[in-house]
């Protein structure tokens, strides 16, 4: 008995069983491939947002820690979100004019960067970021950051979470402005 018997009214079981098996592994290949290039799809768009985040809040820190004034550096540490001031010359909405005194914090879930100067009497907010929660500050105290600070520290950590999401970067200057008035004189 021949279990390949030729027969006009079907398939024989095992040829139903290879049949099912040939089936059965190719589409188990259709599924991995579509589910890998979907979690690569999910991976890559993850990755860029954390990476625009990023960037967006670097791009606004950054240059006003490069310009920021000696011994201008205060740190509110807060149960559950930090305050970051100093003074810098990286004036945004006056186009650097004049030097200003900055403020980053969180309200209303958004992270806030604040520039005043009292000597042109004037006062600028700009919403920077949403949902934004966790919002800390370390300096470098020249060993490790630490939440103690001190006014000559000129290298800070940021770290916070927008949407869930950890954002952590680190910006500083090695040489402060002095402070000084438009004539050169030093200020009080």
């Amino acid at each position: 008995m021949s279990i390949t018997k030729k027969s006009s009214q079907g398939f024989t079981l095992l040829e139903m069983l290879i049949a099912l098996t040939l089936s059965v592994i190719v589409l188990g290949g259709v599924y991995s491939t579509f589910d890998s290039v979907i979690n690569t799809k999910v991976a890559t768009e993850d990755s860029y947002y954390k990476n625009s985040l990023l960037l967006s809040a670097r791009s606004v820190v950054k240059p006003d820690m490069l310009q920021m004034y000696d011994k201008t550096l205060k740190i509110v540490n807060n149960p559950d979100n930090d305050e970051l001031y100093f003074m810098t010359n990286n004036s945004i909405k006056m186009e650097k004019a004049f030097p200003v005194n900055v403020k980053y914090y969180i309200e209303d879930s958004y992270l806030i960067r604040e520039e005043t100067s009292e000597d042109h009497n004037y006062e600028w907010k700009l919403l920077l970021m949403k949902n934004v929660d966790k919002f800390n500050v370390e300096s470098h105290n020249g060993y490790r950051f630490t939440e103690d600070y001190d006014s000559m520290d000129t290298i800070i950590k940021v770290s916070f979470e927008v949407s869930g999401y950890p954002v952590t970067f680190i910006a500083g200057s090695g040489h402060t402005s002095k402070k000084g008035d438009y004539a050169g004189a030093t200020w009080q």
